[in-house]
Parts: structure tokens; sequence; C-alpha cells
């Protein structure tokens, strides 16, 4: 590709006289640099020195960096203002500027970033437009599914995705933000339609330090000019100080406040829910089999998002009724009279939600399984302990990706939060949890599977294990569920 469209809109200069017309590939990894590839320097440390030299010792001819690093004088340097946002436009332009010739809708928030998006992919590929949607762990071209690694790819990765998305016919993207992506300018230069603030609540605090930072790396999504419009849910005081701030197009959502899109009345119970709510100046009835008031946040969001998009309401009110639960997310699953309900939850606002909606509609003890990753937020995990006690009636901290933590110190963090520990379990092994939560269980009973959710691996000692709360049910059960 020439350089001068591989640079297009990128501040840059050359640091040397070693210029070049252009280059084959872009990426920051060393390993895989080739001849005539340019590398970016990410980092300035003594190990992306080390990183430089061996991307040029396997054959870049350009190197691009923020900040001046002396080089091997047979290689060509461009230096950029921010080498984040330098590589994420160089990214969009060697693929074509592809997320331009589709309508782009961003989803950002702690909890909830998941099923709106699937949400939002659903009722338009339902309708017959041809979506395109990168979620936790994978992503969409109409109905064909591909395995992700993280939640916001590289933007490399993420903009061969969108390429192959616009090359298929796609006209519309929904995508998951996540909190580093937006920190580590992942998806900066993209234009984005419509953006969505779910909620904000305690997680990645290993990496944010406070909840401040964590607020302002979300908020800055929706003040530095990524979206045209937002859709934001102000039942959420973070959200509520986001409508009040931003000077952009903002449509409120909420049940609880006045807002521009506010639910009148809502029904919950086992088999879903159903809202009325006044849409656009149209009071309408929507049924849903997604179960808890905190999806109605989700699917109202996903609902005004495709409305901005083109989608007739009563179209919309046709596709949401049979549209099933994301996977992992409040799957539920009935066996002898006994409810087990399998959830990603892994924060205390997540827990506390899934445990909160099905607190109302148990008829018997509310039974939840569930434990912390290692290695990350540590402030959470005695929060999760508080949330179990007062919502459960038996509780049986387990494993959840320890990492290189002990998986006992995580358990015993969990624990610390719980005051009168007469009803709570300390079973390490994942597996064994689950057995003796059904060991326990009677007719009428819930069993919550927490933090899990779709995963199908147990991340230990830096190794992963096949593992699924699913599975593991199918397996003790003996039963097989679609």
């Amino acid at each position: 590709m020439q350089i001068k469209r591989l640079f297009d809109g990128v501040d840059y200069k050359w640091l040397n006289d070693k210029k070049i017309d252009q280059i084959k590939n872009v990426t920051h990894k060393a390993e895989e640099i080739k001849d005539g590839d340019c590398y970016i320097c990410l980092h300035t440390n003594e190990k992306a020195r080390e990183n430089l030299n061996k991307a040029i010792e396997n054959g870049a001819t350009l190197v691009v960096v923020d900040k001046y690093i002396k080089t091997s004088e047979n290689v060509a340097v461009i230096k950029v203002k921010n080498i984040r946002e330098g590589y994420a436009l160089i990214a969009k332009n060697y693929y074509g500027k592809a997320s331009d010739s589709m309508k782009m809708i961003g989803v950002v928030g702690t909890n909830g970033k998941s099923t709106t998006s699937y949400l939002i992919w659903s009722l338009l590929t339902k309708n017959n437009i041809m979506c395109g949607l990168i979620g936790t762990g994978y992503y969409m071209i109409g109905k064909k599914r591909f395995d992700l690694d993280m939640t916001t790819p590289d933007p490399m990765d993420l903009h061969f995705i969108l390429s192959v998305m616009s090359n298929c016919g796609v006209s519309v993207v929904v995508m998951e933000v996540s909190s580093h992506a937006i920190y580590l300018k992942k998806v900066f230069g993209i234009n984005y339609k419509i953006g969505i603030f779910t909620n904000l609540s305690q997680d990645h605090l290993d990496f944010f330090g406070n909840m401040e930072n964590l607020e302002n790396t979300k908020h800055s999504f929706f003040m530095n000019g990524y979206a045209d419009i937002s859709l934001v849910n102000i039942d959420d005081e973070s959200g509520k100080k986001l409508a009040n701030k931003l000077a952009l197009p903002v449509i409120t959502l909420a049940i609880d406040n006045k807002a521009d899109i506010s639910i009148k009345n809502y029904e919950l119970s086992s088999e879903g829910t159903r809202f009325n709510v006044n849409l656009f100046r149209e009071t309408t009835i929507f049924e849903s089999l997604l179960i808890g008031k905190y999806n109605i946040y989700n699917i109202l969001s996903a609902i005004v998002a495709c409305k901005l998009v083109g989608v007739r309401i009563k179209y919309l009110i046709t596709a949401l009724k049979d549209i099933e639960p994301l996977l992992g997310r409040a799957n539920v699953y009935t066996n002898d009279d006994v409810n087990f309900v399998i959830d990603y939850a892994h924060t205390p606002d997540g827990l506390q939600n899934i445990l909160t909606e099905f607190r109302k509609i148990t008829l018997g003890k509310l039974i939840v399984v569930f434990g912390a990753g290692g290695d990350r937020d540590k402030d959470k995990r005695h929060k999760m302990g508080a949330i179990a006690e007062k919502l459960a009636d038996k509780i049986i901290i387990t494993s959840d990706n320890p990492r290189f933590e002990n998986p006992s110190d995580i358990m015993n963090d969990i624990a610390s939060g719980i005051k009168d520990k007469s009803n709570t379990l300390l079973v390490e092994d994942r597996y064994d949890a689950v057995k003796k939560a059904i060991s326990i269980a009677l007719p009428y009973d819930t069993i919550i599977l927490a933090g899990k959710g779709h995963e199908e691996y147990f991340e230990k000692n830096g190794k992963k294990y096949f593992y699924n709360d699913k599975n593991t049910l199918e397996e003790l059960l003996q039963v097989k569920w679609k």
C-alpha cells in the first residue's frame, strides 16, 4: 500500500532520509514482520526496544513511533503525534475505510453490552437487514458465526473484520466497545451513527485503579465525538451524569425516571417480560422471553437503536417476541421442578441483578454458585460475597478462572464479605461445587451458576482447560438441553 494512502488523516512526519513509497503489511507484533512490512512500535520501554530490533531484523522497512527511538539507518522512521490513535487510523486506511460504508452502532457500559448488541443484531436480522455483530468472544457476519479472542479486537484485526463485513453486503454493524478498547484507542477514527450507554458499575479496577478513571474512560467515547447520537440509560447515576454534560444529540431511556423514552409499566415472570412504553409519541406493548427488570434496559436500547436505523415499530414488536436469551445470559433450564440458571454475572452489580430477579420468582430456596477471576479486581470479591448473603439462601463459593492466584485465597476473599457463614460452603473444584448444589436442591428451588456463562474454558496457571457450566449440568443430571 502507498504511504500516502496509509497515512491519510494521520498527523505524522519523517524522522530520517530513508523515505519509502509503500509497504506490504502492518502489524505491532515483531514476530509477524516480514520483508517490506510496517512495524507499529506501541511502547518505548526496554522490551519495546528488543521488539523493534527484532522487527527490523525480520525485514521491516518502515517503523512508526510517537517518541524518538534510535534505530538502524537502513529503516525508514515515521513519528506520529499519538501512536495508538495513529495505529487505529492506519489500520482503518489499510482496509479501505470499510467502517465508513456501514452504519456503526457502539455499545458501552459495564453490564448489558453483550445482550444489547445481540438483541440489535437479532432484531435487524429478523427484519432482513444484513447485520454484523462484534461481541465478547465471537463475531457474526449475517448468520455466520466466527470466534474471537477478546471483546474489541486489535485495530488491524478489527478493520479486517469490518472490511469482510462490508464486502459481504453488511449494512449495519453493532459492536461491544470495552473500556480497555476506548482507553487504548482501538476504535479511534470509527464514526458511530449510534452510541449506547448501558450503565456503570465496578469492574476492571485492577487496570483503571478507581471508579472515576473507569467512568471517565467510558464517558470519553461519547464526549470525544465517536457517535453522532447517543442513547443513555438515566436510571443509572453515571448515565444521568453523562446525559447532562453531552453536547451531541442524546435520547434518554428510563424505567424509574422521566426520560425521552420511558416505561409506563412492566410485568416480570419466569417466562419473560412484558412492558408498555411511550416510544416516539406512540404507546406500544412489547413482549420478550428475556427475564428481569435489568433486561428491559437492554431491550429498550435495542428497540430504539433499530428504530433509528429505520425499522418500523410494528416489525420490532413481532421480531422481539421469539428472540431467545443470548447463550450464557440468564439461560433457564428445568429438571425435576428445579430451575437452573446459567449467567455470566461476574461483577457485584451483575450478581445483584440476577439474584434480585430470581429471588422474586423463586418459590423455594435460591442457591448460588460463583467465584471470582484471579489476577483481577480484588476489591469486588467481598462485595459479591455480601450481595450473595443478602439475596441467596445457600451460597457455594468456588473457582472461576483463578489464573495465577491460589483459588483458596480468592474464595476466602469472597467469604470475607459474608457475616453469617452458616449457609456458605467453599468448594474449590467448580464441577464438584455444581454437583453439591444439585444434591441439596429440592423441588421449586433455583440454582444460579454465575460467572462463567457461555465460556468453555477454565484458566489456571497459564493453561486453559475445557469447562462449561451447561455441559456440567447435563452430565450430572444426565439430560440434554437444546
